[in-house]
């Protein structure tokens, strides 16, 4: 046995309706994402972002390559990963965001309105955040992601991704 082969997992446990609303997302996905920096410069790239059944399929796992301009103009990959646990109790999927580089965000996640799905939590520095999967179809999807400093009495912008869908 490999710790991959034990993590992984080929469909969700059960007929948990729930695990539908990250569910609907597994599979690989290309991304157009832009991203402001912290001089409110925007910058552009790309993303692959592949998300899979995990832990016996009671959670949705997800790995994501980013790709930017780099200092020297020269293209850098960047990697995250993000958690998401169902709670069948508090009926909210409990959500964590890590980076290698010791970067952890954590959140909660809910169905939105028309199919939306809606995650608020807060960053490593206490800012609170709002991550929203919107226009979610079987080949596309956007994301948008917030910001606020003022515990949710204003939100600012600061990611947005498109994907589509790859083929296969």
């Amino acid at each position: 046995m490999t710790l991959l082969g034990e993590l992984a997992a080929d469909r969700p446990y059960g007929e948990i309706e729930a695990l539908d609303l990250y569910g609907r997302l597994v599979g690989s996905w290309d991304v157009v994402n832009r991203y402001r920096q912290p001089d409110g410069e925007w910058i552009t790239g790309t993303v692959v972002w592949t998300f899979g059944w995990v832990l016996a399929g009671r959670a949705v796992q997800d790995v994501m390559w980013f790709t930017a301009p780099g200092p020297d103009g020269y293209p850098v990959r960047k990697t995250g990963s993000t958690m998401r646990l169902y709670d069948p109790e508090a009926k909210h999927w409990h959500i964590v965001w890590f980076s290698p580089l010791g970067r952890i965000w954590t959140l909660i996640g809910r169905p939105g309105d028309d199919g939306d799905i809606v995650q608020e939590g807060r960053q490593s520095d206490g800012s609170t955040v709002r991550w929203l999967f919107t226009d979610v179809t079987e080949t596309s999807f956007r994301w948008l992601g917030y910001i606020s400093v003022d515990d949710g009495e204003t939100w600012e912008l600061e990611q947005e991704m498109l994907a589509r869908r790859r083929a296969g």
